[in-house]
């Protein structure tokens, strides 16, 4: 039960006190080491997707022309790497119901935080968020993360578990605050702004209501007509497709892309190593003059920093946890935790073709919990139909 507590206080810092997070899981690590248990550590060689990531992390930052900052980066990665391990060995027992209500109530805390962004006089959002001459918008919320995208997509991952969850519990307690989340995230999610989040969020329960439950159709129509239908009324227009092509957001992206690519021609075994692609946007694009941390599509980020190692590992980890979860959804269609998987899963790889979230180092430890969470619950869920079958 203590070890559960351990990861109920790592969820709540990841969203909220994202540095006091990656310090308290070195913490966790450490402690680990100098009481010589090695449950962690074995777990990562022992798992061939987790070892494959790790050890093409390591070829890339040895590799790389700035080694210190790609070092920086890449020890971030790793103890993400280490959270998924410590996670899935330490939380057989936990308690779903607590677990549910400590993730509502940490997102319902950065809505509040949120909240008095937008009605702070004093906050003024930076110009790059936003292109002036196409979108009359003074302020986007973003509360205790990088900027609105990365906050729109925490949101997305929230709103997908209540949706999956939602009345499934007998807990009143849990149900009432349950609906107060999934309320203020939608309100939430459009003051985001964030186009990227809007679009996944419908998409992944379109392709989920299309191919497995038609019952997510009906979030689909929900969240168009909120969002969507707000942004109308409020004369936002963010949501107008029409204004894309002339939004300049959006050209920058495709420059962005194109200098990707420049780049992996160069560095095509290896990449260039993590978190260094700022340093290579001036030799590459005479457009790109300003500081920028990542290319807008995480397909492209990652075979940029790790190069065909990275990326071909990525490629192979990924169609494992499609298959898996599939397999897992197949054996029994009563069991949400799999729909929850996909739903996470689509949503993130919709939203990482035109932005890299998913490796801001908020997100990745996010998602991190969360990869460790769903391989505990797999395991012990197949622990239970073993012990049906010998008992029947």
């Amino acid at each position: 039960m203590k070890k559960c507590y351990t990861i109920f206080l790592l969820i709540f810092l990841s969203v909220l006190f994202v540095p006091l997070a990656y310090i308290y899981m070195i913490f966790l690590i450490l402690k680990e080491l100098i009481n010589k248990k090695y449950e962690t550590i074995k777990y990562v060689k022992d798992n061939k997707y987790l070892l494959f990531i790790s050890i093409s992390c390591l070829i890339s930052i040895i590799c790389s022309k700035y080694i210190l900052i790609s070092s920086f980066f890449g020890m971030m990665i790793f103890v993400c790497i280490l959270t998924i391990s410590y996670v899935s060995i330490n939380c057989d027992n936990i308690d779903k119901e607590k677990l549910l209500m400590i993730i509502y109530i940490t997102a319902l805390i950065t809505y509040v935080i949120g909240v008095f962004q937008m009605i702070d006089p004093m906050y003024v959002m930076p110009k790059k968020w936003i292109d002036a001459e196409e979108f009359d918008l003074k302020k986007r919320m973003f509360s205790t993360f990088f900027n609105p995208n990365v906050f729109g997509f925490y949101i997305n991952i929230i709103i997908i578990t209540i949706c999956v969850n939602l009345g499934r519990s007998k807990n009143k307690r849990l149900n009432i605050i349950e609906k107060i989340t999934f309320v203020s995230s939608i309100i939430c999610l459009f003051f985001t702004f964030s186009r990227t989040s809007w679009v996944s969020l419908v998409l992944s329960f379109l392709c989920l209501g299309i191919l497995f439950d038609k019952k997510y159709l009906f979030f689909v129509i929900i969240v168009l007509i909120f969002i969507f239908g707000t942004d109308t009324v409020l004369g936002v227009n963010r949501a107008d497709i029409a204004k894309i092509p002339e939004d300049t957001s959006f050209l920058y992206r495709i420059e962005l892309w194109k200098t990707s690519i420049r780049i992996i021609k160069d560095n095509l075994l290896t990449g260039i190593g993590f978190g260094t692609f700022f340093k290579y946007t001036t030799s590459y694009s005479s457009i790109i003059t300003k500081y920028i941390e990542h290319c807008h599509n995480v397909y492209l980020q990652i075979f940029m920093e790790t190069g065909i190692i990275g990326f071909t590992t990525f490629l192979i980890t990924l169609v494992s946890i499609v298959k898996r979860v599939l397999k897992e959804y197949f054996l029994d269609k009563s069991n949400k935790f799999s729909i929850l998987v996909m739903l996470i899963l689509c949503m993130t790889l919709i939203h990482g073709v035109v932005d890299s979230v998913s490796l801001t180092p908020q997100i990745m430890l996010i998602l991190s919990c969360f990869i460790g969470l769903a391989i505990s619950e797999y395991k012990s869920y197949n622990l239970k139909l073993k012990r049906v079958d010998i008992d029947v």
